[in-house]
């Protein structure tokens, strides 16, 4: 069966696709400390599981500004086209390669940074004086960060920076895509065969972050993050996975859902049904978006968490999230007929993006190459 819209070929489900069943074995069986191998994965197999329920009702997680240049375009790096309907996400690594590469970053970044610094408060206390004196420090400063940056790049074009840690979710499949510990090839794993265990990590000061561990119930393959402020943020992020694996319910209306939404067949349907505009967040407002943006924000903090365990209990309880958050098209004051993309002004674009490590793209030019 193949389904047609907008021109373009758009590909069925494959019949190992999840449909949102939680099926008890898997939770049930889970395996224990004495067969896991990982130490991570004996410590996570023993803490509680978050449900596989709905939960907040919204998936408002990883904010991406659609008009700014990406850092990183990993769906580039990975060769993930957007009818795939892949979804990499970004996961804590053990992995030594992965940690190197990324200490790379952070040096590269924080040496941009404080030359910057020390030269900018030396100008402001001491005037173009002290800029004369440390020249030197910028023939040779400067230089060898453009040198670090196009080397990461050419160790990126052959290959030699890892991505491992990045976990892909096929919606199509429905397979966890996890790569091996030797980074040689991918695990490929049905969702339905994980379980979210909760997860809190405590820094030096004793402030907890909060987060959590989709692990595999007899493998010590998973997805891990553990980076949020509150507990309601890693349940939404857990309704995001959820949401994107599920088949039987349309892709939620965020932006970083938006390049999947034309080669989802029950997006599709949705859409059309409900006369949603084609590329709605490439086309309104960015002011809009940061409007939709605080709205959820608010509506996810008043879950009520602690007293309650899926959405429809917290209905029960007063708890509202408004048509917004679900149908933000129809409260949009005006949708541009052209894709919005940011225009680089000449500091940036000269002085700014050229000591940034990775190649940076507009959502028009992604656009234009789907």
């Amino acid at each position: 069966m193949i389904i047609n819209t907008n021109s373009k070929t758009i590909k069925p489900y494959e019949s190992t696709a999840y449909k949102g069943k939680a099926n008890p074995y898997y939770r049930e069986n889970i395996a224990g400390p004495k067969a896991r191998k990982g130490h991570l994965a004996k410590a996570q197999c023993q803490l509680g599981v978050f449900p596989r329920v709905k939960i907040t009702g919204i998936c408002w997680d990883i904010y991406q500004d659609l008009t700014q240049y990406s850092y990183i375009d990993i769906y580039q790096k990975l060769r993930i086209n957007d009818n795939e309907l892949r979804l990499p996400l970004d996961s804590s690594s053990l992995n030594v390669k992965e940690i190197l590469a990324r200490g790379w970053f952070f040096l590269h970044l924080t040496g941009y940074i404080l030359l910057s610094s020390y030269l900018l408060i030396g100008f402001l206390f001491g005037g173009w004086e002290n800029i004369h004196n440390d020249i030197d420090l910028i023939l040779i400063g400067f230089p060898l960060l453009l040198i670090s940056k196009y080397l990461h790049r050419l160790c990126d074009k052959l290959n030699l920076v890892p991505t491992g840690q990045y976990v892909i979710f096929n919606r199509r499949t429905g397979m966890v895509e996890i790569t091996n510990d030797e980074r040689s090839g991918y695990h490929y794993l049905p969702f339905e065969q994980f379980n979210a265990h909760h997860r809190i990590l405590h820094n030096e000061r004793g402030h907890p972050s909060y987060g959590f561990t989709l692990l595999h119930y007899q493998l010590d393959v998973m997805y891990q993050v553990a980076h949020f402020n509150s507990v309601e943020d890693a349940l939404v992020h857990w309704e995001l996975i959820k949401n994107f694996m599920n088949i039987e319910v349309p892709l939620s209306d965020i932006p970083q859902f938006e390049r999947y939404r034309q080669y989802d067949p029950t997006t599709i349907n949705h859409d059309n049904k409900h006369k949603r505009p084609f590329n709605f967040w490439y086309r309104v407002d960015k002011k809009f978006i940061k409007k939709v943006k605080k709205i959820s924000g608010e509506v996810k903090f008043k879950f009520p968490s602690k007293g309650v365990n899926t959405l429809h209990e917290a209905l029960q309880c007063g708890y509202k999230v408004p048509d917004i958050c679900y149908y933000p098209w129809r409260e949009a004051d005006s949708i541009s007929d052209e894709i919005l993309a940011f225009k680089a002004h000449w500091f940036p674009r000269y002085f700014v993006y050229p000591m940034l490590f990775d190649n940076k793209t507009t959502p028009k030019q992604q656009v234009k190459e789907k």
